[in-house]
This record gives structure tokens, C-alpha cells and sequence, in this order.
């Protein structure tokens, strides 16, 4: 356990001294019918090197585009959905109906994040693609977060507070649009 969190910080510090500090504001993806616009990932403080609460302290490479995140670095302005999916997981191609319709439902309240895990680029941005997704993601092909998060299979969603705890684990599918919206509204956002 203590050397995986010694490789997960060094993994991490690499990937900053690589970092671009590009700002685009999506890049188009060609593909079969039109052309994708990927969401833009969050601008994060790439040096954290602590965990902040339950959220990871590791450097990502942002899906579609040439900028790095730290999840330890993520704004603490907000709440946040984390979503760790993969092109092949047919459970996930089914939540990105309910993920849409919460993220339509609840941006500028709650910040949306997926984690594109043990997939290929290519075959991710297709799949975000086909799906719509109206969020940005970050690739974890290599299973960094594996034992951080305990990822033992897809999906898996992750309902964060503003402090960076995890208030609720979803494992597996996340339930009708209403159902998650209602979910992800009750357990992240203060009326």
C-alpha cells in the first residue's frame, strides 16, 4: 500500500514536469456522422501532492486534449460526480443517459468529472462521442487509482463533497435520469 502511494506521487510529479499549459476550449473529434466538441477539463493546482479528503492526489492526462489534472488540485468551489467508465462497459453506455440528463439538470450547482479507466484514447473519445457526454474526462488507462479507489469493476460513481469526501459509492448502474438527478441532488447539494 505504501509503495503504490510512493509510485502514485511519482507517476503524478512526472506527469507535471510534462504538463502543457495550453488553455483550448475543446477539440474537435472527427468521427462517422459529425464532429464532437470534447469538453474542456477543469484547470487544477497540478503541484497539490497530498490527498485532499478522499480525492486522489494523481495527475491525469485530460481525454482529447493535451492538459494534465490533478485531482488533488480539483477547485473546492463545488460538489462533484465522479464517474469512472470505459468504452466497453455496456452498463456505462446505459447511465450516459442519466448522467446527461443530472449534468443538463445540475451544472453550475455540481461539478460533473469522468475517468476513463483501462481504456484506449481512440476508443474512448468514440464512446464520449457516441454518448454525448456532455462532461469532461481524464484517462486512467494504466488503473493508477485502482487501489486508492478500490475499483474492483465498471461503473463505479462517486458522489464528492465540497471538503473532497465521499459521501455515497455507486457501483454499478446509477438508476432512471430522475432517480440520479434526485440522488446526486439530495446528497451534494444544501437548500
Amino acid at each position: 500500500m505504501k509503495f503504490t502511494k510512493i509510485a502514485l506521487l511519482i507517476s503524478s510529479l512526472t506527469l507535471v514536469a510534462c504538463s502543457s499549459s495550453t488553455t483550448s476550449q475543446g477539440t474537435f473529434i472527427a468521427n462517422e456522422a459529425t464532429n464532437y466538441l470534447m469538453p474542456k477539463c477543469p484547470t487544477s493546482d497540478l503541484t497539490a501532492t497530498k490527498a485532499r479528503n478522499q480525492i486522489a492526489p494523481a495527475v491525469l492526462e485530460c481525454l482529447g486534449h493535451d492538459e494534465f489534472v490533478n485531482l488533488a488540485g480539483l477547485p473546492s468551489d463545488r460538489p462533484i460526480v465522479i464517474s469512472f467508465w470505459a468504452s466497453w462497459c455496456t452498463v456505462c453506455a446505459d447511465d450516459a443517459i442519466s448522467f446527461n440528463a443530472a449534468h443538463k439538470k445540475l451544472s453550475g450547482k455540481v461539478n460533473f468529472l469522468g475517468i476513463a479507466y483501462q481504456d484506449e484514447e481512440k476508443k474512448s473519445i468514440a464512446a464520449a462521442y457516441k454518448w454525448q457526454l456532455p462532461f469532461p474526462s481524464v484517462q486512467d488507462p494504466r488503473s493508477l487509482l485502482r487501489e486508492f479507489y478500490a475499483i474492483n469493476g465498471l461503473p463505479v460513481t462517486l458522489l464528492v463533497d465540497k471538503e473532497g469526501k465521499v459521501v455515497e459509492r455507486i457501483t454499478g448502474p446509477i438508476g432512471s435520469p430522475e432517480d440520479f438527478t434526485n440522488r446526486v441532488s439530495g446528497k451534494l447539494i444544501s437548500y
